[in-house]
């Protein structure tokens, strides 16, 4: 798995803000921050809107932050590290199955897909990605590392599967679980929920992952 948030902390001033006494100051920058782009927008977004949400001086904020794409890209490792955590905790009830934290992970991104924040979250930063080479750079990292994550999951289930056939498989169910971000974001809950469409798309997944009832090969 691309270890995304240690390659990108050296290129990011969030490491002089890492004593004990200010990441509490740091999380809280971060989340406002993540905040803000889902509930007014990242072309709006600015360290001065951000110092004044927080009550404190673009200094202060500038000493953690020292411009808007610096802010950004920490942003994301913020939302990665949330992922990881979380995964990592889901992952600890089945130390000795690969093909349950494979499941576990399918279920685990599909649920978010449906969160309007995480929708927001992601939107933005597409539309950021556009005209911003930085903010590009960075998202691309972040797929980077889902991508090397999830093909480690496969790896451990499809032993005999070869790198690129395992890299197919990869993009191809990430493709369809980016794609859930607009497809749940429609608004058409009620109709999805009609169709048991989350049923669907898992067994959708659960075949593009290789996941049936036969041995995994």
């Amino acid at each position: 798995m691309t270890d995304f948030s240690k390659s990108s902390e050296k290129k990011s001033r969030a490491g002089t803000a890492v004593r004990d006494r200010g990441k509490a100051r740091v999380s809280d920058i971060l989340e406002t921050t993540r905040k803000f782009m889902v509930t007014r927008g990242l072309a709006n977004l600015s360290t001065r809107k951000i110092a004044e949400e927080l009550g404190i001086s673009v200094g202060n904020l500038a000493y953690y932050f020292p411009s808007k794409d610096a802010l950004l890209q920490a942003v994301i490792e913020h939302v990665i590290e949330g992922y990881d955590e979380e995964l990592r905790n889901e992952f600890r009830r089945f130390p000795d199955d690969p093909r349950q934290r494979l499941e576990t992970f399918l279920h685990y991104i599909v649920e978010d897909t449906r969160k309007p924040d995480v929708q927001g979250f992601f939107y933005q930063l597409w539309g950021y990605t556009t005209h911003n080479e930085q903010a590009a750079e960075t998202s691309r990292k972040m797929y980077e590392h889902f991508c090397g994550q999830l093909l480690n999951l496969l790896g451990e289930v499809h032993t005999r599967k070869n790198e690129a056939e395992l890299e197919n498989m990869a993009y191809s169910m990430l493709a369809c679980l980016e794609g859930l971000h607009v497809i749940y974001g429609t608004g058409n809950n009620e109709r999805l929920k009609s169709l048991h469409f989350d049923d669907y798309i898992l067994r959708q997944l659960t075949a593009l992952a290789g996941l049936r009832d036969k041995p995994a090969r």
